[in-house]
């Protein structure tokens, strides 16, 4: 763990891990705490309704919101949209609270997703400024890692939160921490270091006119579109009951584990002979699953298969993460990492609808057989990638 503590030990690095991960444990609570407001307020399909509002203007605005912060300062940029952000979170709870026109509280919730202060992006795309060259395997392993527990601990404090207190005032406080920390990320001194705000530089496309971009961007599309199948099957295989959080919390669990001993020391291989490893692996722990129904004995067949693909592709993000902000140009890493988050949300919006209808035709061997064909299709795009998954030969970093 030397290379932990040796990163931890970089001046303002503490500091902004804990900014982040506030920033990133509220978006993960954000999603139920809404949800059972929203259904309370309105019910079932108009709720699911406020959510998609949220997350696909969240998802179309984000390259932009990357890009302004690529070629302004990343820190002014961030802190206009909080305003915005805030503003549409008291939007938001006036809704819910009034019992407004439901078209005022979609409107809310497409506003929230578009103020969206970029933190993600911005500490991604800063890491390379921020710490050597030698630690920055370490440094997205530590983030990667750290994105992983949100989703284990966010739903849990939300679940905590709307037991004791009414679904509203569970939106406010979500809504507060969230503001906080995208106020202490966007302050944070560390990010004082990282480089200039770069110019405008390759027109209407920007990250997306370099081929390898688009490559890890159709691979990690695949991977989320697996993602989404699995959460799926999780519901699946519990028959809708709450267990459904235990196949979820083995899938987290593996990846924390995973890609915090892919960050502790070097590995042989490059990338491409990684991902191709991961990805193979996990296709066939998906597919193994597959052969087990979910009762009994096939139940743990089940959750075996969801904690074997967590440790399997645990180092995945972090390899992703390592390539994209090698392969980027510096005024672009941030749109870049945009990208990312922008593709992560719509292959898990795909994974959960495809896995949606497979589980009403074939239960949860047909939708862990569509994960393991995501898990497959990144290997295979690996098997068949040359210089797109190559680290370039020099680096501007330290």
């Amino acid at each position: 763990m030397r290379r932990y503590r040796d990163l931890l030990a970089t001046p303002g690095v503490p500091r902004l891990t804990f900014a982040v991960l506030l920033s990133r444990v509220t978006t993960s609570m954000l999603n139920l705490v809404l949800l059972v407001a929203a259904t309370r307020a309105y019910g079932y399909a108009e709720a699911g309704l406020v959510l998609l509002a949220f997350a696909a203007s969240n998802a179309v605005v984000g390259p932009a919101r990357g890009r302004l912060a690529d070629r302004r300062e990343p820190r002014l940029v961030m802190l206009r949209l909080l305003a915005g952000h805030l503003a549409a979170y008291l939007g938001l709870l006036a809704c819910l609270l009034l019992a407004a026109p439901v078209a005022l509280l979609f409107l809310a919730a497409a506003l929230l997703g578009v103020t969206v202060p970029p933190a993600g992006p911005v500490v991604r795309g800063a890491w390379p400024n921020l710490v050597p060259g030698s630690r920055l395997s370490t440094a997205y392993a530590f983030d990667a890692a750290l994105n992983n527990a949100t989703f284990v601990s966010g739903p849990m404090i939300a679940g905590g939160l709307l037991l004791v207190l009414p679904a509203a005032a569970a939106v406010a406080i979500t809504g507060a921490l969230k503001v906080t920390g995208d106020a202490l990320v966007a302050l944070a001194p560390a990010l004082r270091r990282a480089e200039p705000a770069g110019p405008a530089r390759s027109g209407l496309f920007g990250p997306l006119a370099d081929g390898r971009i688009r490559l890890l961007l159709v691979m990690i599309a695949c991977d989320t579109f697996a993602f989404g199948c699995l959460e799926v099957t999780a519901v699946a295989a519990a028959s809708g009951r709450g267990s459904a959080g235990v196949f979820t919390s083995l899938l987290a669990l593996g990846g924390v584990v995973s890609g915090i001993a892919y960050g502790a020391r070097s590995w042989p291989g490059g990338p491409r002979a990684q991902l191709l490893v991961l990805h193979s692996g996990a296709a066939l722990a998906l597919a193994g699953g597959a052969l087990t129904p979910p009762a009994g004995a096939g139940f743990v067949g089940v959750g075996a298969a969801f904690l074997a693909a967590g440790l399997l592709t645990g180092p995945v993000e972090t390899v992703q993460q390592v390539l994209v902000g090698e392969v980027s140009a510096a005024g672009q890493r941030i749109e870049a990492f945009a990208w990312v988050f922008a593709v992560m949300w719509a292959g898990f919006g795909v994974g959960t609808t495809v896995a949606g209808r497979l589980a009403e035709l074939g239960g949860t061997t047909a939708t862990l057989l569509a994960g393991a064909g995501g898990q497959l299709a990144i290997a295979s795009v690996a098997a068949l990638a040359g210089a797109g998954l190559r680290r370039p030969a020099t680096s501007p970093r330290r």
